[in-house]
């Protein structure tokens, strides 16, 4: 997910006949927030990464992969970044999804949620959007239970 200075727009309630009114900032300094998650029990691990490449998805992979003892399957969309080949000598396997899919993939539900939280909000430099992604990740590392009620999918809880 692209997080940066350029103010994420979103529906607003207005009276019929009038234009609803929202702050927008068109800024072009961002980052990307790598997330994995997992739906069944709610943990997630995330990273602000300067771009959307196989040199930061295998940095990401690598960080990861420190935090867990055993093969886990890591799901993708069919991004040029994410390759298999950057992630050997880890726990991860990869799995791809069909192209044009996200509606498959968790995360991107996830994705959602925190746009939802930083809709019509104005931030004038890149470390106040990133703060303000924190805050709304630190509710999910508080509460894995919200991570489950949106990621758990019933295809993926019907093959536990």
């Amino acid at each position: 997910m692209r997080v940066g200075t350029r103010t994420e727009l979103g529906r607003k309630w207005a009276p019929q006949g009038h234009q609803p009114i929202a702050p927008i900032h068109i800024g072009y300094c961002f980052v990307h927030l790598f997330v994995a998650l997992a739906p069944l029990t709610g943990q997630v691990f995330a990273m602000f990464l300067p771009a959307l490449n196989q040199t930061c998805f295998s940095l990401f992979g690598q960080q990861m992969n420190q935090t867990l003892t055993q093969p886990t399957l890591l799901v993708t969309d069919r991004a040029t970044a994410h390759k298999a080949s950057l992630l050997s000598e880890t726990h991860l396997v990869l799995a791809r999804l069909p192209t044009a899919c996200p509606e498959l993939n968790p995360v991107e539900r996830f994705f959602e949620e925190l746009r939802r939280a930083m809709k019509s909000r104005i931030f004038e430099t890149l470390p106040q959007a990133q703060a303000c992604v924190e805050r709304v990740l630190q509710t999910y590392f508080d509460d894995p239970q919200r991570v489950v009620q949106l990621a758990a999918y019933p295809y993926i809880r019907n093959t536990s």
